[in-house]
């Protein structure tokens, strides 16, 4: 066995096996990023907050620790072993997760999200680590999108289920000493627990995978800045222009069964059930259909095959999600916003895809981290709160959130294409680069 190919290549089973514990990981992390827009009524009520409160609830709050603790996070990962890093993040978020139940107010409620982030940002640069270390290059599409499924299955099984276990939560009180423990709270308690059987799964089943080029000493992080440098619209154009269109999918995820709530007066259970389907459906199935166009784009010879999967994705998804958030009828709200999430969660599979073919194997845990740090304060951070103030500064009525959501899509996806479109060449001239520093080290 060379050191230019992979070593799970012999036990394709198993780094398939170690891809859906991975894919289970991140569903579990997402389940409370999403199951919060489903309990935002009932903690704002609670709580007397605002919708640029909630905004920095379900982004800032998050994110900024969950991005900015990537970095290390990163660096442990292209050096250490992953699998006991994710380990330890399992139970860390899954505990804050729970710890979130017990909140008294926004301060501490807000607390609790950023401990939320520290655990959560331990899980994308190990396992994208992990995954491109146990898959050859032509596989590693659908590997990675299946990995990303964890978002749309999680968000799906908490849209889905959430619905239900919110009014389970409402109509149930657990006796403490110092009171009940009901509502929103309780289901906090409730996700916050389903970790820790996770980890023990982790532990005793994943086994850290032999590295592609385990003799080598990770660089320091000098050496990303020159690479960076070296293709700097490359870099620039995947780094910045993935991360606004970022800001257009977490406006679906999280503000859009808001929207429907107040637009559309539909129930916790109807919203739970509505975009259970569409996000775990219809979300999965964009993931698996981006990560197989994009390996027989590659197949085909195509060095930038997700970046071309990714502008068409994008473009679909314009007057789709424009048409979700502005539609009057629910029937016609409902079905473009499942075409249009399809289209969404095919851009989030193949975004981190792309860094794996730009970067060395000895890089790609931090490049990763970096990439993150800019799209999830994007995405998960600016663009949840520059939606709520929109919302409320801009328009008024029920409607005003669907507008504002329109507003914030046009404006990133506009962007994001542009940027992409404008360094396609330099895109290309990078991943050529790579192959061929990759080979020489092989």
């Amino acid at each position: 066995m060379t050191a230019a190919s992979p070593p799970s290549a012999s036990r394709p089973r198993y780094a398939v096996y170690v891809v859906l514990v991975l894919m289970v990981a991140y569903m579990l992390s997402f389940m409370d990023r999403v199951l919060i827009s489903l309990m935002i009524d009932p903690i704002r009520t609670e709580l007397g907050l605002g919708d640029t409160q909630v905004g920095l609830l379900v982004g800032f709050g998050f994110v900024l620790l969950y991005s900015i603790m990537g970095i290390p996070f990163g660096a442990i990962a292209d050096s250490g072993n992953r699998r006991n890093l994710m380990v330890g993040g399992v139970l860390g978020w899954s505990a804050a997760t729970a710890v979130s139940g017990f909140a008294g107010g926004f301060i501490s409620l807000l607390a609790a999200r950023a401990m939320v982030g520290i655990g959560e940002a331990t899980l994308s640069p190990a396992a994208y680590s992990t995954i491109a270390d146990r898959f050859e290059k032509r596989k590693l599409g659908f590997a990675v999108s299946l990995y990303n499924m964890g978002v749309s299955l999680g968000g799906g099984v908490a849209m889905l289920f959430g619905g239900v276990l919110v009014a389970w939560a409402m109509a149930t009180a657990v006796p403490l000493p110092w009171g009940e423990l009901t509502g929103w709270r309780l289901a906090f308690v409730a996700v916050g627990l389903l970790g820790v059987p996770l980890a023990a799964v982790m532990l005793l089943t994943v086994r850290e995978a032999p590295r592609r080029q385990g003799g080598i000493k990770p660089p320091p992080l000098s050496a990303l800045w020159a690479l960076a440098m070296r293709h700097k619209a490359a870099f620039a154009a995947v780094v910045i222009g993935y991360s606004i269109l970022v800001i257009a999918a977490y406006g679906a995820m999280l503000w859009a069964p808001v929207h429907f709530a107040r637009a559309h007066g539909m129930s916790p259970a109807h919203l739970g059930l509505a975009f259970g389907v569409i996000i775990g459906l219809f979300g999965t199935v964009g993931l698996a259909i981006g990560g197989l166009l994009s390996d027989r784009s590659a197949k085909r010879g195509h060095p930038d095959a997700p970046v071309r999967i990714v502008l068409a994705s994008a473009v679909l998804q314009f007057p789709l999600m424009m048409g979700a958030y502005l539609a009057s009828d629910t029937t016609v709200a409902l079905v473009l916003a499942a075409a249009g999430m399809a289209t969404v969660s095919t851009i989030g599979g193949l975004q981190a895809g792309t860094l794996q073919i730009l970067t060395p194997a000895s890089m790609r845990g931090r490049m990763t981290a970096i990439y993150l740090l800019v799209a999830n304060m994007a995405g998960m951070g600016l663009g949840p709160l520059v939606t709520g103030f929109v919302s409320e500064h801009l328009f008024d009525g029920p409607t005003s959130l669907g507008k504002a959501l329109a507003l914030v899509t046009a404006v990133s996806l506009t962007i994001g294409v542009a940027l992409l479109l404008l360094a396609r060449k330099a895109i290309i001239a990078a991943v050529l680069d790579n192959d061929r520093a990759e080979a020489e080290a092989g």
